[in-house]
């Protein structure tokens, strides 16, 4: 799948997620629903912090092209172990980064509006590099190690998607609240 059309695709599925919680005030969606569990408004800026955290790892590694290595074929099979284990719903615990500055209470419309700046500026990121530097291993992921733009794409698609069903499982009781 082309950079084109992947991020085609996790736009569509961003917009079409705060589409959806639109309909739920901030209060809502930073609602506690089992205690010991992040709220859907954490859960949004977990997402949120992930890729901006990717987008500021992958400016400082492409601004040294000569140190970007190559795609490990063992990374590729733990990209694929990555699917799997995102596909099962299997839980794993999130680099701390990720999460240890969370704010107490998150206003969604400020999150979406950072977000989208944030994104549209990992698009320009992307665009502005050679083919040859997004081949390379511009990402150290925890589990799959260094990672091209491509499978980056695929696992900010795949995290969101996870979160995604996450965040509808939560919604969920907060309707019937």
């Amino acid at each position: 799948m082309s950079k084109e059309s992947s991020f085609t695709i996790i736009n569509k599925d961003l917009e079409g997620l705060f589409r959806k919680l639109s309909v739920y005030t901030d209060e809502d969606l930073n609602k506690k629903i089992n205690k010991n569990k992040w709220s859907i408004a954490e859960n949004l800026y977990h997402l949120w912090l992930t890729e901006f955290i990717t987008i500021k790892y992958i400016k400082k590694k492409t601004s040294y092209p000569d140190s970007l290595v190559n795609v490990s074929y063992f990374s590729k099979i733990k990209m694929k172990l990555l699917e799997l284990i995102f596909f099962t719903g299997v839980k794993m615990k999130a680099p701390k980064i990720t999460y240890d500055s969370m704010p107490q209470n998150i206003e969604i419309k400020k999150l979406r509006e950072t977000w989208l700046k944030s994104r549209k500026s990992f698009q320009e990121l992307v665009s502005s590099l050679d083919e040859s530097i997004l081949k390379k291993g511009i990402l150290r992921h925890p589990i799959a190690g260094r990672i091209d733009i491509n499978m980056t794409l695929q696992f900010i698609k795949m995290h969101f998607h996870h979160h995604r069903k996450i965040i509808a499982k939560l919604e969920s009781k907060i309707k019937s609240n």
